[in-house]
């Protein structure tokens, strides 16, 4: 009975580290009950805070030696929180997989956000946000101060008029790994963001809520069209996301 049980038990997590399609159970629950998302090479935690479309809407994924996180987003697929459900901003529903982060940045302190991110497909479609700072929480329900996003395959910020020092089309990006760098100063309000080390925001403009707690959210998250037909599909990777304190000068 006793070597039955341990070979159910070795069955069961060597289900849990592969699969045929290569990819990785690095999930796991906490205590909470939630599904939460980390890799060795991320120093901050993510939790699926609005469910998912389908279970294999965010999953992980390795490739040789690398174990990423991939999101993948349908026509049609509204999102689970509170208001993906209803009509705004121009859109009769809003469809998302999203990952929200499990802790909150300090309003007083710098920080520099840095990850790897590709494009598999779509991002072509309009405003489809691939991160964002937020900063709602309970009792302060509140819109995000940062937003990025490709619509109909250009890259934009939450606002429109915000100058690039350079225009990104999807079609540049599109299936190639992407360093990001994201400085965030809040003691100044503003933020610069680097593709490959190429400054292309400098200087952008945002502001929190006394009552917001800033935290980033990663995934794919775009307005929903009654009348698309077809896949309509979105595939993001995103790897090796690393959050540190700016030292002081």
């Amino acid at each position: 009975m006793r070597k039955f049980l341990l070979l159910i038990i070795i069955v069961f997590l060597a289900g849990c580290k592969t699969s045929s399609d290569m990819v990785s159970s690095a999930r796991y629950f906490d205590t909470g009950g939630r599904t939460t998302y980390q890799d060795k090479d991320w120093n901050i935690e993510f939790y699926d805070n609005c469910g998912l479309p389908e279970s294999s809407s965010v999953r992980w994924v390795t490739e040789g030696k690398e174990t990423f996180l991939r999101f993948t987003l349908k026509n049609k697929q509204v999102g689970g929180c509170g208001t993906d459900g209803i009509q705004r901003h121009g859109a009769p529903y809003w469809e998302r997989a999203e990952i929200k982060q499990a802790s909150t940045l300090a309003k007083n302190t710098d920080y520099t956000l840095t990850f790897k991110v590709r494009f598999v497909k779509g991002f072509s479609y309009p405003r489809e946000d691939f991160f964002q700072m937020h900063q709602s929480v309970a009792g302060c329900r509140v819109g995000p101060p940062m937003m990025f996003k490709f619509s109909y395959g250009h890259f934009t910020p939450k606002h429109w008029a915000q100058p690039l020092k350079r225009k990104v089309h999807i079609n540049e990006v599109i299936g190639k790994w992407v360093n990001v760098k994201l400085e965030v100063i809040f003691t100044e309000s503003y933020y610069n963001l680097y593709f490959n080390d190429e400054k292309i925001i400098d200087e952008g403009d945002f502001g929190v809520d006394p009552c917001g707690e800033p935290h980033f959210k990663f995934g794919v998250y775009r307005p929903g069209d009654e009348e698309a037909t077809g896949e309509r599909i979105s595939i993001l990777d995103i790897d090796k996301i690393q959050l540190v304190k700016k030292k002081k000068k």
